[in-house]
Parts: C-alpha cells; sequence; structure tokens
C-alpha cells in the first residue's frame, strides 16, 4: 500500500459506520420476515447479511493489509454478489404479486420468473462456485481486493489485475432494469415512489466513478437498493388497501 495512506483511517471508519447502518437494516429486515413470515422478505434478509460483511471487510483491510488473508476473505464478497443478482428477479416479481398487479398474479408467471433466474444461477456457476482471480485496489485509507484494479487505485508500481474489463452476472441484463421499471409502476399506479426513488439512486451512486471517488458510494448504493426494496415488501404487507389500483389494468 502506498505510504502517503498509512496514517489515514477517516474512509475506514466510514465503512464502519456503513456496516453498522446495514446491520440495522439486516435486523430489522429479519424483525418484519418474523412479523409477516413472507418468503421475500427472508430472501431479502439473506441477501443484506453480506452487506455488513462487505462494509466491515473493507473497513478493515488498512489493518489487515494486502496479502493472502484478505484476498481470502474477499472471495465470499463476489461468490454472494453472483448469487444474489438473480434473486432480484424474483423478488421483483413477488413485490409486484404484494402491490397487487393483475399480470403478477398467475402462478405460472412467478414459476417462469423462477425458472429464468434458476436459468441465469446455472450459467453463473463458475461465479458461484469458483472465486476470480483478485487483485488489490487501494484508495485513501481503505484497502480491498476486487478483480479489476482501476489506474488511480494501484497499491503498488506494477501491481497486475490493472484495467482489467469489468464483468457483471448475465442476469443483470434483466435484474437491474427490472428493478427501474417495477418502480416507476409503483409510483405511478399504486403511488410509492419509493422503490424508484431508491433504486435510482442506489444505481446513481454504484455508478459514479471509483476512481474519482472511491468505493464508498458504491456500497452506500447497494445498502439503498436493498432497503427500498425491504421497505416495498413491508409497506406493501402492511396496507393491503395499497395495493388497489387508481385505474383498471
Amino acid at each position: 500500500m502506498a505510504s502517503s495512506h498509512a496514517g489515514v483511517t477517516m474512509f475506514s471508519f466510514v465503512m464502519y459506520l456503513l456496516a453498522i447502518a446495514d446491520t440495522v437494516l439486516f435486523v430489522w429486515t429479519v424483525r418484519q420476515w418474523r412479523e409477516f413470515r413472507h418468503p421475500v422478505l427472508g430472501v431479502l434478509a439473506f441477501l443484506i447479511l453480506a452487506l455488513p460483511y462487505d462494509t466491515v471487510l473493507v473497513g478493515a483491510g488498512h489493518w489487515i493489509g494486502a496479502g493472502d488473508l484478505l484476498a481470502r476473505l474477499s472471495g465470499p464478497r463476489f461468490t454472494l454478489f453472483a448469487l444474489s443478482v438473480p434473486l432480484i428477479l424474483i423478488i421483483t416479481a413477488s413485490l409486484a404479486r404484494l402491490a397487487g398487479f393483475r399480470w403478477a398474479e398467475p402462478r405460472w408467471f412467478m414459476g417462469a420468473v423462477c425458472l429464468v433466474a434458476m436459468g441465469f444461477l446455472i450459467l453463473s456457476w463458475r461465479q458461484i462456485l469458483f472465486f476470480p482471480a483478485l487483485y488489490p485496489a487501494c484508495w485513501a485509507d481503505t484497502v480491498r481486493y476486487v478483480p479489476s484494479v482501476m489506474p488511480g487505485q494501484v497499491c503498488t508500481p506494477g501491481q497486475a489485475g490493472v484495467g482489467l474489463p469489468g464483468t457483471l452476472p448475465v442476469s443483470a441484463i434483466l435484474a437491474l432494469p427490472s428493478m427501474v421499471v417495477l418502480g416507476a409502476a409503483l409510483w405511478w399506479r399504486r403511488r410509492w415512489p419509493w422503490l424508484f426513488a431508491g433504486t435510482l439512486a442506489g444505481l446513481t451512486f454504484l455508478g459514479l466513478p471509483p476512481s474519482a471517488v472511491g468505493p464508498i458510494p458504491g456500497f452506500f448504493g447497494d445498502a439503498l437498493n436493498m432497503l427500498a426494496l425491504v421497505a416495498t415488501a413491508v409497506h406493501f404487507l402492511r396496507h393491503p388497501d395499497a395495493r388497489v389500483p387508481r385505474n383498471s389494468e
């Protein structure tokens, strides 16, 4: 790690604060699942459980230091990511049913979505079963391992992994747009703007260039996306009358 970052700890501390917020979100999601016992909240709790691990690990990277230990601890982050993206399709379909959209009510619809998600999981089997090649990335006082290092985040001159093409699970082609489209539909048909707002804000943070702003906005964007999904599920479970459309569909 570059010596100019050695005495700085502010951004690592921010990651710890974000980890606390992620833990609160996880606990709240579990409490909502215990109240409603709806499967979508159980799936969301499983996905949210990865957030505190992610943020704590990035916060602790400064003290662990670049090396085999941090690389091994970082591997599960990318396995969970490859597993989570196809599950977003199932979550989105479940939220559409909770909101009372007629096109999402038939059992065959949910079955078809589950089959598509399973197909994407099968296509991503390598990313799920095997850790990718990871390389150290340094920004301010944070140290983490990633599949591709931005040129401005190298830890040592001439290190490997710089400028490699980034990869997303193929399921992201459907999963991410589906959240935005459902969020817009909920805003228009159910007067619930928060899934659209949370998803758009989350994707905006995720899309900020890490070379300029570092990794923290991306982790904040993940938390916003999950919060928007959980809040939407809880809203329509707690207020069934909110499912009634303003206009016939």
